[in-house]
């Protein structure tokens, strides 16, 4: 077994120590093809630090928009001419690797045992353009950081780092430190928000999401048709009016990397030298996470421990309603490859254990879904949320979203 430092076995025994139950969101989707949507069942989080971050208030309603794989390089200025939109900032995103992390006295946090690191949902952003997107109440320090070349943490990523301000991030050669803590949602659910040239310094490159503000009368047809036309034929959109979306970001319908860790356990891994979308994991994480039971219909599959309840309960009501003859081929769960098999994207929820596939044949990605509704509706009255209704759409696909309803 590859060995584990003794602050990455602290930090797990805390997560597997500290479980509660998180609470339901409501996610309105506006685009016709949809967006998958999770949100936090179980948690599982270390204290929180003491912190700057003011009391969570709601962040400034602005008209969103994301497309799958990111925005192109150039967009982010052609977007500042377009026609109703007077205030535009576009944020950039990826995946960065946590090395190590040190709390404001420079005591050792974590630290992985190379070549394992921490994969970090990060972002970047011009301080003067993200200003007027901030509220009141957290703007000042949020710029302030930002334009210092310090980092912003969300409040729940500052609480699986177990660090404030003062403290530091370190991601190889680089090392950011912690300038403020602020709400998740004023931040876009990140997990590390820094400004464009430290963004560079850390390898951030690929443009996630627009925020703007209109002119009075914009519609949703409207602004998505101003921003469709800035990007190449056929590109997947996905528009959201000012208060559409809980999620605030790319991905909106989607539950955010820095709760997915909450709920199925966070860990250590590197990119395959083969294939960077596909990852090599901590063994001490799999252990601990990852496990091979027998379940009505699919028989022995490999998921996070957390996600057997709802996949028993969901698979067993499949069979009782007469409808097991509509599941015809488990097609995995447990897949330790970064979304859409991008390299810089976050990991797959099946990289956590966290969704599985059925049908796949008859399912393929991008294709129109034939999965039985009947089926999708016991799903998702299970807390599951179905890929047919995702931007691209995968109709095989189940992920956990929420707790199960009270009636499944």
């Amino acid at each position: 077994m590859t060995p584990v430092t003794r602050v990455q076995m602290r930090r797990r025994r805390t997560f597997t120590a500290l479980m509660s139950v998180s609470v339901l969101a409501l996610i309105v989707i506006v685009w016709p093809k949809g967006s998958s949507g999770q949100v936090a069942a179980p948690s599982r989080t270390a204290a929180a630090p003491a912190t700057s971050a003011q009391a969570p208030t709601q962040p400034v309603p602005a008209w969103l928009a994301w497309m799958s794989g990111g925005f192109p390089a150039t967009f982010p200025n052609q977007v500042t001419s377009a026609d109703g939109l007077n205030q535009t900032v576009v944020v950039a995103g990826d995946t960065r690797w946590m090395t190590a992390s040190h709390d404001a006295s420079g005591t050792l946090v974590d630290r992985s045992t190379p070549p394992y690191a921490i994969p970090i949902d990060a972002f970047a952003v011009d301080p003067a353009g993200y200003a007027p997107f901030l509220p009141d109440g957290q703007r000042d320090a949020i710029v302030t950081a930002l334009t210092k070349g310090e980092a912003v943490l969300g409040q729940t990523s500052s609480e699986l780092r177990r660090l404030g301000p003062r403290g530091s991030i370190t991601f190889g050669d680089v090392t950011v430190k912690v300038g403020t803590v602020a709400p998740d949602d004023v931040v876009g659910w990140s997990e590390l928000l820094v400004n464009r040239d430290v963004g560079r310094r850390l390898g951030i490159t690929d443009e996630r999401y627009l925020l703007a503000f209109a002119d009075p009368g914009m519609t949703l047809a409207r602004f998505t048709n101003e921003v469709r036309s800035l990007l190449p034929p056929n590109s997947y959109l996905r528009t959201v009016p000012p208060g559409g979306t809980r999620f605030l970001r790319v991905a909106s319908g989607v539950d955010p990397p820095v709760l997915i860790k909450k709920v199925f356990g966070e860990f250590d891994a590197y990119p395959r030298s083969d294939d960077p979308a596909f990852l090599n994991m901590d063994p001490a994480w799999y252990d601990a996470h990852i496990q091979t039971r027998t379940v009505p219909l699919l028989g022995a599959v490999t998921c996070n421990v957390q996600l057997f309840p709802a996949l028993i309960g969901a698979l067993t009501d499949v069979e009782a309603a007469g409808l097991g003859g509509a599941i015809h081929v488990y097609s995995g769960c447990y897949a330790a490859r970064t979304v859409a098999r991008s390299a810089t994207a976050p990991p797959s929820n099946h990289a956590y254990g966290a969704a599985i596939d059925i049908n796949a044949p008859e399912n393929p990605y991008g294709s129109t879904p034939t999965m039985n509704r009947g089926v999708v509706k016991i799903f998702e009255r299970w807390g599951f949320d179905w890929g047919g209704k995702f931007l691209i759409p995968d109709g095989m696909h189940f992920e956990y979203r929420t707790p199960p309803a009270a009636n499944a």
